[in-house]
C-alpha cells in the first residue's frame, strides 16, 4: 500500500510508520495479523511516552502496568486509556484464539489507532498539528475481498458511531479497571494529602527530570532549550516552580499568577482561563488550549469525556514579542490590585 493514513507518525518515528504501513497493508488480507500488529503498535507509542515521562525510571514496567500507571498519574485520558486497553485485549484475542478475526474489529481498531497517534502528535509533537479526516483504508486486494469501500463503509458505520461502552463486551472490564484506578488515584490522593508523604511530589511531578533519553539521542532540558525566553519570565518577576518534559510552570513574584511555557517550536505561553476570561483583549487574543501539562490549572471537558486541564494559548514569533506580551500582564494585575 503506497499512501498510508497515519504516515504523519513518520515525522517522530519511521519505525511506527513502517509499522502503520504494514497493518495497512495486512487489514484485508491478514486480519488476525494486523490485529496483533495494532498491539505492536500500540505498545511500542506507549513506551515512548513512558520513557518521555520518566515513568520507568525505577523499574521496568510490562505494557498494561504502563497503561494503567499513565492514566493513574494523570498523563494520559481517560479516552485514550479505554482505546489503547481495547487495542492491547484484542491484539491479546488475536494472539491466543483460534476463532477467525471479524472485519469489523480490525477495522475499529485501525481508527483507534489512528485516533491515538493524533493525540500523541497534538499533544508530544506539535500543538499546531491538524489532523487529515479519518477515511477507511481503500482495499487494493479486491479479488480477495469484493467489498468496495462504499460498501465497508455502510457495512461499519453502525460500529463506528457507537461510543467505545458498545464496542465490546470487553468494555465491562474496562469500566471496572477503571472504577478500581480512579478509587486508588482517591485514596493516594487524600493519603498523601494527610501526611505530606514525599511520594506526594513523585507522583504529581514524575517527569520532571533534569534530562529525558528520546530514542536513542539525548535531549535537554526544556529550560536549557528555552534559556532565553526563561530569562525574560525572570526580568518580569516570573520564577519556575518546575518543569516536565512537555511545559516549564512560572509564577509571579507578586501576584502569584501561574503561567506555562509549552516545548513548542514557536514560543508558546499558556495563562489561566480565570485570568483570561476577565479580560476581553486577552480572550480575544488567544485560544483554548487543553493539556494535562497545565497541572495547576482548572479542567474541562474537551473532547472525551474526562475534563483535562485548560487555558489560553499565544504564540510568539520574537523575543520582543515576549517581553511586550508579559509587560502587558504585570499591568493587568496592577490594575486588578489597585481596583
Amino acid at each position: 500500500m503506497n499512501n498510508c493514513l497515519i504516515d504523519f507518525v513518520r515525522e517522530f518515528s519511521d519505525e511506527l510508520a513502517d509499522l502503520a504501513h504494514r497493518i495497512e497493508a495486512q487489514l484485508f488480507t491478514q486480519p488476525q495479523a494486523a490485529l496483533m500488529q495494532a498491539r505492536l503498535y500500540s505498545e511500542k507509542l506507549v513506551k515512548k511516552i513512558s520513557d518521555t515521562e520518566s515513568l520507568e525510571a525505577i523499574y521496568p514496567l510490562k505494557p498494561a502496568e504502563r497503561i494503567h500507571k499513565l492514566y493513574r498519574q494523570d498523563i494520559i485520558p481517560e479516552e485514550i486509556y479505554l482505546k489503547l486497553e481495547w487495542i492491547r485485549k484484542m491484539g491479546n484475542k488475536a494472539a491466543h484464539d483460534l476463532k477467525e478475526i471479524e472485519l469489523k474489529d480490525v477495522l475499529e481498531a485501525h481508527k483507534l489507532l489512528f485516533e491515538i497517534s493524533v493525540w500523541y502528535m497534538e499533544v508530544y509533537v506539535s500543538h499546531q498539528f491538524t489532523a487529515p479526516k479519518y477515511q477507511l483504508p481503500v482495499n487494493v486486494h479486491q479479488e480477495t475481498n469484493s467489498l468496495g469501500l462504499t460498501d465497508l463503509e455502510a457495512l461499519l458505520k453502525p460500529y463506528f458511531d457507537q461510543t467505545l461502552q458498545k464496542v465490546d463486551e470487553m468494555k465491562e472490564v474496562f469500566e471496572r479497571q477503571l472504577e478500581a484506578i480512579i478509587a486508588d488515584k482517591e485514596n493516594n490522593s487524600a493519603s498523601n494529602a494527610e501526611t505530606g508523604s514525599p511520594q506526594q511530589k513523585e507522583d504529581k511531578y514524575a517527569d520532571d527530570k533534569d534530562s529525558t533519553v528520546i530514542g536513542s539521542g539525548e535531549r535537554l532540558p526544556l529550560s536549557k532549550e528555552k534559556e532565553n525566553i526563561v530569562s525574560i519570565f525572570k526580568k518580569y518577576k516570573f520564577n519556575k516552580n518546575y518543569e516536565t518534559i512537555k511545559a516549564i510552570e512560572l509564577e509571579h513574584l507578586n501576584s502569584k499568577e501561574l503561567v506555562y511555557l509549552i516545548d513548542n517550536k514557536k514560543t508558546s505561553i499558556v495563562l489561566n482561563p480565570k485570568t483570561v476570561e476577565m479580560n476581553d483583549d486577552l480572550k480575544s487574543a488567544g485560544k483554548k488550549f487543553s493539556s494535562t501539562a497545565l497541572k495547576q490549572f482548572p479542567k474541562a471537558i474537551n473532547k472525551g469525556k474526562t475534563p483535562i486541564n485548560y487555558g489560553y494559548i499565544y504564540y510568539f514569533g520574537t523575543d520582543d514579542e515576549v517581553e511586550t506580551f508579559l509587560k502587558n500582564l504585570n499591568n493587568v494585575h496592577l490594575v486588578e490590585r489597585t481596583n
